[in-house]
């Protein structure tokens, strides 16, 4: 999870440079999680025996606290387009994208932090 984040934290800075340019609004970022034990270590400052998956827990709470991340969501598993590309028995969630050209996630939990 940490490497998507950061992919899309580098993405959004080329996004800030273009919006910036054509004066419109910042595009915020959103991250989203199906797995609640994740989503309780991120927003509840959980922690974890795995010293490896700790790491990336502190990484993704750095950008969460230096606002590059702008909501944490946890998500129904069942609307998550990523599973296609991890699990060996997918949800249909990212088919039914790529058929309607829409995309329907059921949050089942979000921290937004108030703007400054």
């Amino acid at each position: 999870m940490v490497s998507g984040v950061d992919i899309a934290i580098a993405i959004l800075t080329t996004l800030k440079i273009i919006t910036g340019r054509l004066g419109l609004p910042p595009i915020p970022l959103i991250v989203c999680t199906d797995s609640y034990s994740l989503y309780e270590c991120l927003v509840k400052l959980g922690t974890t025996a795995e010293k490896r998956l700790m790491i990336d827990i502190m990484a993704l709470r750095q950008s969460y606290e230096r606002r590059e991340i702008t909501e944490i969501r946890w998500i129904n598993g069942e609307d998550n387009p990523a599973d296609a590309f991890t699990k060996a028995t997918p949800n249909r969630a990212l088919e039914r994208f790529i058929e309607s050209n829409k995309l329907s996630i059921r949050v089942e939990g979000s921290v937004q932090r108030p703007t400054e």
